[in-house]
């Protein structure tokens, strides 16, 4: 399935990807340019000069961080659709079916390494730069630097939580574990900023810096949120993950629509199954009812009584792999919703359960 198209200026493309640089960037660069500008003695040419350098070299930074990760997905063979700058970043959006821990580590992994060793570089080279290009370079040396730190730790919605993600799942084989422990991460962070930026200098010399304090919120209200968002999502699919269609299914035997109500409750009988399902001439299901249901028709009339008597009709085709969890049960399940109360349960195309769609839900819910 295609997915919308980002809107924004079309930069080009890199790894079969589309580069798009958000509006908001153009003004994000701006006040970056007049910050530097306003200085205590007023507006500076250079200051702007350096600020707007600092700007371009912040996004320059960005892409360069998010074409790490497109790199790493190419890297994988996973199709690249967008590398999308924005005001306060940048993502870069892959095809991710069937992921394994190695691939997201490494991805994820990517974009702060990247950083880490231009900001590396950068140092190196302003070393010995004098005026305004060394100030430029060693502001690039700090800038990816800053995005190489902040982007490894450890939490959602950074890289580094999908690194612990990866860990976690790899070594413990449960993926929602590893989203879980990146989301728990995310909210170790969020509340860390907040205590390093507020509480900390407010305890500690009774005022705190106005702009760490404005980003430390900014920053606490992106990363709460996505935390907590990651980790109720990823309790309520592990749950999911536990619970199969055959778990939920009260256990039932097929029987051809021509038997008895005698011959259907040996049949269930000797399989132990609790509910019949009735097969038409096709071998599709056709309807159901429960053994206990045939109590009702008196024992000596058993042997000459249809089972029409006490068949309830099924939807045609309302049936559901046995094997089915997860997603994929969600899947399964869902076109049936409204149009019939029950699910045949199927194991290599025999009927071995009825499952209510009510516990179904409740379960998946």
């Amino acid at each position: 399935m295609n997915r919308p198209r980002t809107r924004g200026i079309t930069l080009g493309r890199a790894f079969g990807a589309r580069v798009v640089l958000s509006p908001s960037t153009l003004v994000m660069a701006l006040i970056l340019a007049v910050f530097y500008a306003a200085g205590e003695d007023g507006f500076s040419r250079d200051g702007f000069v350096i600020g707007l350098a600092v700007a371009v070299l912040l996004f320059v930074s960005v892409f360069l961080h998010e074409l790490a990760h497109a790199g790493a997905a190419r890297a994988f063979k996973r199709p690249v659709e967008e590398i999308v700058l924005t005001f306060f970043g940048g993502h870069t959006q892959f095809r991710a079916a069937h992921p394994r821990p190695l691939e997201i580590g490494v991805i994820a992994a990517a974009g702060p390494l990247a950083n880490g060793v231009i900001g590396a570089v950068a140092m190196v080279v302003a070393a010995p730069l004098d005026g305004l290009a060394g100030r430029v370079v060693f502001y690039a040396g700090v800038l990816n630097l800053i995005l190489a730190g902040f982007n490894a730790l450890p939490g959602t919605p950074l890289d580094g939580g999908r690194v612990v993600n990866a860990i976690v799942w790899g070594a413990s084989g449960d993926r929602w574990k590893g989203h879980r422990a990146a989301a728990q991460g995310g909210r170790i962070v969020a509340v860390a900023v907040l205590v390093l930026a507020v509480a900390w200098p407010l305890l500690a010399y009774g005022q705190v810096d106005i702009i760490a304090a404005v980003w430390a919120v900014f920053l606490f209200g992106v990363m709460w949120p996505a935390a907590s968002a990651e980790l109720k999502a990823a309790t309520v699919l592990g749950r999911r993950e536990g619970v199969t269609a055959l778990s939920l299914a009260v256990p039932a035997i097929g029987v051809p629509y021509d038997s008895t109500v005698d011959q259907a409750r040996e049949i269930a009988h000797a399989a132990q199954a609790r509910e019949v399902v009735v097969l038409a001439a096709d071998g599709q299901a056709a309807g159901h009812f429960p053994v206990a249901l045939t109590d009702a028709v008196p024992e000596e009339a058993r042997a000459t009584t249809s089972l029409v008597s006490v068949t309830m009709p099924l939807a045609r085709g309302a049936a559901i792999p046995a094997s089915a969890t997860g997603e994929a049960l969600v899947q399964a399940v869902t076109p049936w919703l409204g149009r019939t109360d029950v699910v045949v349960v199927t194991d290599g195309g025999e009927a071995v359960g009825i499952a209510r769609l009510e516990d179904v839900r409740a379960a998946l819910s």
